[in-house]
């Protein structure tokens, strides 16, 4: 059983109605509402899980106000819905025989600013958390930092007799033995109006993670060779071992990858040496310079892709790429297709702002920010650090290694990276080659070679 630190409250008694027996305090937040959902609903299934999980809907709703509920087969029976308003968003809970529901929590758009029903497309999720007895609402992807509004069942609660009281309490609502189904409703109040004005709400592309979000998973990857008992309590990283399949899989191919390599015959300098060179006076001052204007006008928005292999036809351009960042320079906000991908840092280290899934309306503003350093791995897929901005503050250049795949079920293989231009509209750019890897190393070496050494012409 949880034994978190919770100011103690009294427990809620009758499984028939749950709230019957809330405190004062509590009861001031649980408010009776109307129930405004207009029946039948417009999307359901049977939840996938019985018990726990996040529903994530991707539509475009026009300002119109919708319920995402997880409620019992009759749906006059045991609910608890996220309801998303106009400048608002509450949780709702119903029990079998009340006659009106409860609003257990609300959030309005004056203390979290775009909680409420947006124009455009949006990621809107509910997270339904059975063991930990807590719901929570976002948008975009699922992340402690794009938690709009959360529900704690158990908030201040100390007493390991009245928190089993109310598990008791709330388990029609949260049990594991009957099936749950997840269903969409529009608002009864606002469909008449929304009709009148020839509004069509699209039809929502339903996700379902079987994992409730709890906490963010780390964004850096420790070798599972390297873990051990201080690793594994402080939970820092993310373990290679844990990594999603697909990413597993990335992080094999490039865990022992180094920048220089030493045992090459003949060869008297390094490569890290000799890309600072190129960088200052050669091929790659001249290759980075003719980039600017690719991505923007600012000539420090540029850097370089340095292809290794070829195309598989399971990622967004070639697999695998060595990517070159002089100091000072920095690519745009940018997504990665929905594929899944490993960067591990050869040299130097990259600054890496994490942000929400962009639109044209959305913030602009990271979620948050993290440092690599050579060594260092990071991770990415679908939901979790899809979109971000790399960006090198120093004065030396950094490289790393990227490589991307997509999951063995998608079916959609997107070839492009969606990036925020100048204009803050959403562009494509499809990732390129500036160099193949053996191309352009023996060319560096050269060059520096030849300085070195004094044989340049």
């Amino acid at each position: 059983m949880l034994n978190q630190s919770r100011a103690k409250r009294p427990a809620l008694r009758q499984a028939a109605s749950p709230r019957s027996e809330l405190s004062k305090a509590s009861a001031k937040a649980a408010t009776p509402v109307t129930d405004d959902r207009q029946l039948p609903c417009v999307w359901g299934q049977p939840f996938p899980v019985n018990g726990q999980g996040v529903m994530i809907f991707n539509t475009d709703r026009h300002m119109m106000p919708f319920y995402a509920c997880v409620e019992d087969e009759d749906p006059s029976s045991n609910v608890l819905a996220l309801h998303v308003g106009v400048g608002y968003a509450s949780f709702v809970m119903n029990s079998a025989g009340d006659a009106n529901p409860t609003e257990l929590r609300r959030v309005t758009e004056a203390d979290t600013p775009r909680c409420g029903v947006e124009e455009g497309k949006v990621s809107y999720w509910y997270s339904y958390d059975r063991d930990n007895l807590v719901l929570k609402y976002g948008k975009g992807y699922r992340m402690e930092e794009s938690t709009l509004m959360t529900h704690d069942f158990l908030e201040g609660v100390t007493d390991e007799e009245d928190q089993m009281k109310i598990r008791e309490d709330l388990q029609p609502f949260f049990t594991a033995e009957v099936q749950k189904f997840v269903r969409q409703y529009d608002e009864k109040a606002s469909i008449q109006m929304y009709a009148a004005r020839g509004t069509e709400v699209t039809e929502p592309m339903v996700e379902f993670d079987k994992q409730p979000l709890i906490c963010n998973l780390p964004p850096t990857v420790m070798d599972s060779s390297k873990a051990n008992l201080f690793e594994l309590d402080r939970g820092d990283h993310i373990f290679s071992a844990s990594l999603p399949a697909a990413c597993k899989e990335l992080y094999s191919n490039v865990a022992n990858c180094e920048l220089n390599y030493t045992e090459v015959e003949g060869e008297k300098v390094l490569l890290s040496d000799a890309i600072r060179y190129s960088l200052a006076y050669g091929i790659l001052k001249d290759k980075i310079e003719s980039k600017v204007g690719e991505l923007g006008d600012n000539p420090n928005e540029t850097y370089l892709r340095v292809t290794l292999g070829s195309s598989l036809g399971k990622s967004p351009g070639i697999p695998y790429v060595l990517e070159i960042w002089p100091g000072g320079h920095y690519s745009p906000i940018h997504n990665h297709g929905n594929a899944n991908a490993v960067i591990k840092v050869l040299f130097g280290s990259i600054t890496i702002d994490i942000y929400n899934k962009q639109s044209e309306t959305s913030s602009h503003d990271p979620l948050f920010t993290f440092e690599a350093c050579a060594g260092d791995a990071t991770w990415l897929n679908r939901n979790w650090y899809q979109t971000h901005k790399l960006r090198n503050p120093g004065k030396e250049y950094c490289a790393t290694i990227q490589c991307y795949n997509y999951d063995a079920g998608d079916t959609t293989y997107w070839p492009y990276f969606d990036y925020v231009s100048e204009n803050q509209t959403i562009d494509e750019f499809y990732p390129g080659s500036d160099f193949g890897f053996l191309e352009m190393r023996s060319q560096v070496m050269k060059e520096y070679t030849d300085f070195v050494y004094g044989t340049s012409s």
